[in-house]
């Protein structure tokens, strides 16, 4: 892990992961977090890794975890509106951004999963969830946000199941949009639409 190195030289440095979820969903938000940790926050992080290799209940005790530990972190997302508007690379770029200038404060070293921002002094990382407990945690922040949010969205849309799929391209959630076209959370940008 990053941290390793960087701790070992100095265990009071600040190290902020930032990581992106939600960039290939059909609908709902694409929503950025950044976390900030230090040496002094380990043992909160034993079981953080990628939010992908973890269930649900888990992601969401870590969140928990985090919550009730003064942990500090950001959240940014831009809507299925916004995505339509600028494209997703840019949108990216703006949830990105916009979560670690939340939390910045020109001391802490800045590492983003896979994206290049030429803000911060930030490190793009390969596979940076595998590689930097700072990025893990902060793809499971933004998992869980984006999770909760997309749930409490279909009850507005109950007949395309987003509770389940939380808006990604699923066979059921297609057949859903076949069936009763697109809303307006759906991006459109997409080309979703159904073939008539």
């Amino acid at each position: 892990m990053i941290e390793n190195k960087v701790w070992s030289n100095n265990p009071n440095q600040f190290v902020i992961g930032a990581d992106e979820v939600g960039r290939g969903s059909f609908a709902g938000p694409i929503v950025g977090a950044a976390v900030k940790i230090n040496k002094s926050h380990e043992d909160l992080l034993i079981e953080v890794k990628d939010s992908k290799k973890l269930s649900e209940k888990k992601r969401n005790e870590i969140f928990e975890l985090i919550s009730n530990n003064n942990v500090v972190y950001s959240i940014s997302e831009c809507s299925n509106n916004i995505i339509d508007e600028i494209g997703i690379s840019e949108a990216n770029k703006i949830v990105l951004e916009n979560s670690i200038k939340g939390i910045y404060t020109g001391v802490e070293k800045v590492y983003v999963d896979h994206f290049k921002i030429n803000k911060f002094s930030s490190v793009s990382l390969v596979r940076g969830e595998d590689n930097s407990k700072a990025i893990a945690l902060a793809s499971i922040i933004a998992k869980v946000y984006r999770d909760n949010l997309m749930k409490k969205i279909s009850k507005n849309y109950p007949q395309y199941l987003f509770e389940n799929n939380k808006g990604y391209g699923t066979q059921a959630h297609r057949e859903s949009i076949e069936k009763h076209g697109l809303t307006d959370i759906h991006r459109r940008s997409f080309n979703l639409e159904p073939n008539k």
